[in-house]
């Protein structure tokens, strides 16, 4: 045939329409390889378990909304309980301070050791662990704080319960908490982690009030930075990461009416967490708060505008956060958080074995200590105040510091009394709970105008976190005259308080290097040390007679 006619015309159309195919086999292939057939990824589902200021609450003995609630073995069971229900979410557990400080024997008297490991014991149960420092962390001072997270053995001669002590799976991040001498921060800022198709940031900080609630010997090289400044700061390089969940791991707190189920639009939360929230970077999704020891789970607005959901459980092993996110795989945005606040109530609740067995060998290990019985009481002597501002523990122990000194006066900080003593039997181990922070008692010489200055401070702003408890002074007190001018009357042992005259004041070492705010406590002269204050308290008590029966006596008066 010549070129050109239809049969030779057939066969460049078959090639052409041939040639067509492959390029559309090859284009189909490209686009399937792009993902362009293939579903949205799913929205990643991400759970957090917080549980701030444990306070070594091993044994029982809490209530909430009067309940008996919490303990080692009830806690992880309730814990446990909800990290094998996670519905395939990827579960943290989260700490934002005071794990330790302030507790009970059963961890106090072992170097605060049983209360990590009571947290280790959970790692294996999630994901991964994270927290921060909170301000009792310090209460033994950093060198005491590194052993602890990082491991090794410190000086106790009782038997601890693992030996060689391990240190802290949790990893604890912390923003503003920095070495003077250097400005290097004690742990890193924040920590990155993958949640299962999308990545997550927790980042920590401790409250910059710390300075005022520690023995001031205790954190003397070291600095604790603004929290917002030294939150914000590593925001931006976190988001260079490609991360955009991010979660702060806060030790400080606010209040707000608790309620139960998940949380509300519309809660109004007061206290410093608050202005904190308020100045965070619009890319902050949560804060997982402590420190005031009390119920929180709101949605409150950063500085970008934006929701953040925050959160705090109580305290003392009573309860937990239970926190639901979810975050877009795509953008790595948040899109939704919602929490509730879980009590940890005894009854219903199977105690977990592992945490049992932990608490029964810290028993054992520390009983012969604790269990020896050093008087009786009549009743209850409790932290409960008077319209006025007295308790009968408040009185008790006062007046054990103002005996062991030989002091004109006492005072202490209601803040340091951290349990009652119940009727009957009372152990030593009963009387180490009320003070458990081995604090030295100390007399100085104070003159009646610093006595009154320290009386007047409870109402000056910034407010102290808490109130005095006094012995061998009695006096009254006026909250519609003006601040620094609310004392009316004072008596030093039914004298009237001579302004100009010269007294001795017992008192512990941390209130005063200033603790709680009481500044004056710093200007007294002739500082003498004395005995711990639990000794203190154990003489006391033996030189009472038995029953030992102590009440609210009218020292302080308010008028009506």
């Amino acid at each position: 045939m010549e070129p050109g006619s239809s049969g030779d015309g057939r066969s460049f159309w078959r090639q052409v329409i041939a040639g067509l195919l492959v390029l559309l086999v090859v284009a189909l292939a490209l686009i399937a390889l792009s993902g362009y057939f293939s579903p949205d990824p799913e929205p990643v589902h991400v759970r957090i378990l917080a549980v701030n200021d444990f306070h070594g609450q091993l044994p029982d003995g809490q209530k909430l909304n009067g309940e008996p609630a919490g303990s080692a073995p009830v806690l992880a069971s309730y814990l446990r309980s909800a990290m094998a229900d996670g519905g395939g979410a990827v579960t943290f557990i989260a700490l934002p301070g005071d794990v330790v400080g302030a507790s009970p024997p059963e961890s106090g008297l072992l170097l605060d050791e049983p209360a990590v490991l009571f947290f280790n014991g959970l790692a294996d149960d999630c994901s991964g662990m994270i927290a921060t420092f909170g301000n009792h962390e310090f209460d033994r001072g950093p060198d005491e704080l590194m052993r602890l997270v990082h491991g090794g053995n410190g000086a106790t001669k009782i038997t601890r319960p693992v030996d060689p002590y391990p240190g802290a799976v949790a990893e604890y991040v912390s923003s503003n908490v920095v070495w003077k001498t250097n400005g290097t921060l004690l742990a890193a800022p924040y920590t990155i982690r993958d949640a299962g198709g999308a990545k997550i940031a927790f980042v920590g900080a401790t409250t910059i009030e710390t300075p005022s609630i520690v023995t001031a010997a205790k954190i003397e090289d070291i600095r604790f930075e603004d929290e917002v400044a030294s939150i914000n700061r590593y925001i931006p390089e976190i988001q260079q990461q490609g991360v955009h969940a991010i979660v702060v791991v806060l030790h400080e707190g606010g209040e707000q009416d608790p309620y139960d189920g998940p949380t509300r639009e519309g809660e109004n939360v007061t206290g410093r967490v608050a202005g904190i929230v308020s100045g965070l970077d619009a890319d902050v999704d949560v804060v997982l708060s402590g420190h005031t020891h009390v119920f929180t789970n709101a949605y409150l607005e950063n500085a970008g505008g934006n929701r953040v959901l925050v959160t705090q459980a109580y305290s003392y092993s009573r309860a937990f956060s239970d926190v639901e996110i979810v975050i877009d795989p795509i953008t790595g945005d948040v899109t939704r958080a919602s929490a509730r606040i879980v009590p940890a109530y005894r009854d219903g609740a199977v105690p977990d074995p592992a945490a049992q067995s932990l608490l029964e060998a810290c028993r054992e290990a520390i009983g012969p200590m604790v269990s020896r019985v050093i008087t009786t009481t009549s009743a209850d002597i409790t932290r409960v105040q008077t319209d006025a501002g007295e308790s009968a523990l408040g009185n008790l122990v006062a007046d054990s510091l103002r005996a062991a000194m030989g002091a004109d006066i006492a005072f202490i900080t209601t803040g340091s009394l951290r349990a009652d003593l119940a009727e009957g039997d009372v152990t030593w181990g009963d009387l180490y709970a009320v003070q458990p922070f081995s604090s030295t008692v100390l007399s100085m010489t104070l003159t009646g105008e610093q006595v009154r200055a320290a009386l007047e401070r409870q109402w000056e702003a910034p407010l102290p976190p808490h109130n005095l408890a006094v012995s061998g002074l009695t006096y009254t007190f006026d909250e519609r005259k003006p601040v620094g001018d609310r004392v009316v009357e004072v008596w030093v042992n039914g004298t009237p308080l001579d302004p100009n005259g010269n007294y001795t004041a017992a008192m512990v070492n941390f209130l005063a290097g200033g603790g709680d705010k009481y500044t004056v406590f710093r200007e007294g002269k002739n500082i003498a040390n004395g005995p711990y204050d639990v000794d203190a308290l154990v003489a006391y008590m033996e030189s009472l007679p038995a029953p030992v029966e102590m009440k609210p006596e009218g020292r302080v008066a308010k008028v009506a």
